[in-house]
């Protein structure tokens, strides 16, 4: 005959298998042989949640035995840590990690088999990308000038103070007249300021993109080759990556780019 269990220890062992799946904050700080790692990505990669470690170096994260974090930052070797129930005995977890060197490839300068006539070798001869920066920049065909009257003025020009003499203006009774013209001026002036801006963020993303996620992640893990990490970035563009970047969702980021990575990697092998 078996013997039932008395009520009070199932319910301990159902209690103890409820707070096993549950997660809980992991404690943690970062260094290296020259002390600790600040701003660095750990993501809990069975909930694909995040985090960074700060000044200090520390970090917490949710997680639970078994689940896998993986911590990289640029120069950095990428390391994964499986969690075990002792990590939660501990008030801090240290995870040290390995300086890795990173150097670029190398760039071969060719001819592209000029021929030396300026009519046909201008034709052949690569674009220069920052002289066509340079006048994407200058170019506001974009921006939509609502006003008749418009000076070659910038904000800088504007910012003289008024003059403190105190005149009579004869002209005084028509004041308001040209209000719009004033109005006109601020619009151009805030439209060039976000023209410039959009301008500023898109040169600097690829960049950005690079430090935040550490260079092992795009030309490890996902195997993108160096000289194609901007044409990558591209492809991944229409997806809508710098406005989910500018909005702080970075993990969203990270799936578009992992789930494109395999595509992509697939379209320059053929």
């Amino acid at each position: 005959m078996i013997k039932q269990l008395p009520i009070t220890l199932l319910l301990l062992i159902t209690l103890g298998a409820t707070a096993q799946n549950k997660r809980k904050f992991l404690y943690g700080f970062l260094s290296d042989e020259l002390g600790v790692i600040a701003n660095a990505h750990i993501i809990n990669l069975n909930t694909q949640q995040g985090t960074f470690s700060n000044d200090l170096g520390k970090f917490r994260i949710l997680a639970k035995p078994n689940d896998t974090l993986q911590v990289s930052f640029v120069g950095y070797k990428t390391k994964k840590v499986k969690v075990t129930s002792l990590h939660f005995g501990m008030e801090e977890n240290e995870i040290k990690l390995i300086k890795v060197p990173f150097e670029l490839d190398e760039v071969e300068v060719k001819k592209h088999n000029l021929i030396g006539s300026i009519a046909i070798d201008a034709k052949q001869t690569p674009k220069d990308i920052g002289m066509e920066k340079a006048k994407n920049a200058l170019d506001f065909s974009m921006i939509d000038f609502s006003e008749k009257v418009i000076l070659d003025i910038d904000e800088v020009d504007r910012s003289k103070p008024p003059s403190m003499i105190k005149t009579t203006d004869p002209t005084a009774k028509f004041a308001g007249v040209g209000g719009g013209f004033s109005s006109g001026l601020d619009k151009y002036s805030q439209q060039l300021k976000r023209t410039r801006k959009t301008i500023q963020f898109k040169e600097s993303f690829p960049k950005m993109l690079l430090s935040e996620f550490g260079e092992p992640f795009f030309f490890k893990e996902l195997n993108i080759p160096k000289d194609k990490y901007l044409h990558f970035l591209e492809y991944c563009n229409p997806l809508g990556i710098e406005k989910l970047y500018k909005q702080k969702q970075l993990l969203k980021v990270i799936a578009i780019l992992q789930q494109e990575s395999k595509s992509y990697l697939k379209v320059i092998s053929n």
